[in-house]
């Protein structure tokens, strides 16, 4: 099986998960993805993050052009921030690299179909990082959603709230900042991968002084009565759960942000089932694997982030931005 090498373009804190997830699976004796070059736009930073991270054979890259020019990198994880996402991903799609977009995948609904039209053109991959649609948690809910032990699903819930306002890539507009793009996208797959598309979408917020939203509170609806209630917050502690009501039961998800276990209860609020999550690396693994084993199939999308879905996703969010005032320009 070749090895898929593998160039991480940004050197911050989601990169160094990456980097870690990358370690532990070649520490596990799979080969079959290492990282060859990080980049960043000062040569120093690259050097200290392939440093601090123990990275083996890699190459400090100054500046994104160098890493994606690089011929030994097939494949570049972007990991910048939000607003740099489409110029970065078409840096490395220029280059004929495959691309593992970090979420949010764009700023907007134009964007992502951009980058989906220039990766088609150039016949490479082009896939989103966000991780609870590769996870094998997804489908275990799924699974005892369709196996009748809740009735039918008629409405959710779901939060994902931290307190990190002061984060400058939360706080700032020209960053993209925001608590939806940062959380709500999580709440917002987790309606969709369980419901599919809803028929409409109503948004409120709470914005900084900037004109960023801090918080917000998302309803769903789909026209055969199913809802969903989201909430986001860039300003509090939140529970992460997303629960599931159905017609004879209801199921628990800890932390929709990186499932941990399901809970199901019956009509009398009796506990039915616990199902815990199966051991894992980090978590990111999953979409590493899937995206590499694409890329070895000749396969320009990834089954548990199809190209649809992604532009799905954005249009919603594009939809909320617009009731609430949210501008980026």
């Amino acid at each position: 099986m070749d090895t898929v090498k593998l160039g991480i373009l940004g050197a911050g804190k989601i990169a160094s998960v990456m980097a870690a997830t990358v370690k532990a699976l070649n520490a596990s004796g799979d080969k079959s993805v290492k990282i060859g070059a990080v980049g960043s736009r000062q040569y120093d930073k690259a050097l200290s993050f392939i440093q601090n991270n123990e990275l083996e054979d890699c190459r400090p890259c100054a500046g994104y052009e160098e890493l994606c020019a690089d011929p030994k990198i097939s494949l570049i994880y972007v990991a910048t921030p939000h607003n740099f996402h489409r110029e970065h991903a078409l840096l490395a799609i220029k280059h004929g690299k495959h691309v593992l977009v970090e979420k949010p995948f764009t700023v907007s609904y134009n964007e992502a179909q951009e980058l989906f039209k220039a990766a088609e053109e150039k016949k490479v991959l082009i896939t989103e990082a966000i991780w609870t649609r590769y996870q094998p948690m997804r489908q275990m809910i799924a699974a005892e959603l369709s196996s009748g032990i809740i009735g039918q699903p008629l409405m959710i819930h779901a939060n994902l709230s931290y307190p990190i306002s002061a984060k400058e890539r939360i706080a700032k507009p020209e960053l993209a900042g925001g608590a939806l793009l940062d959380l709500g996208v999580y709440a917002l797959n987790f309606a969709v991968m369980f419901f599919g598309m809803p028929s409409s979408l109503e948004a409120f917020c709470h914005k900084n002084a900037s004109g960023v939203d801090m918080q917000e509170t998302i309803t769903l609806s789909w026209k055969d009565g199913r809802m969903a209630s989201l909430q986001s917050s860039a300003l509090v502690v939140g529970n992460r759960r997303g629960v599931i009501e159905g017609t004879k039961g209801y199921m628990e998800i800890d932390n929709i942000n990186n499932p941990e276990r399901l809970r199901i209860y019956d009509g009398q609020y009796q506990l039915l089932k616990t199902v815990e999550r199966p051991p894992q690396l980090t978590g990111f693994e999953y979409e590493l694997r899937e995206c590499c084993e694409c890329i070895r199939k000749g396969a320009l999308e990834c089954p548990s982030m199809p190209h649809d879905e992604t532009l799905a996703i954005e249009g919603l969010m594009d939809s909320a931005r617009a009731q609430m005032g949210i501008s980026f320009k």
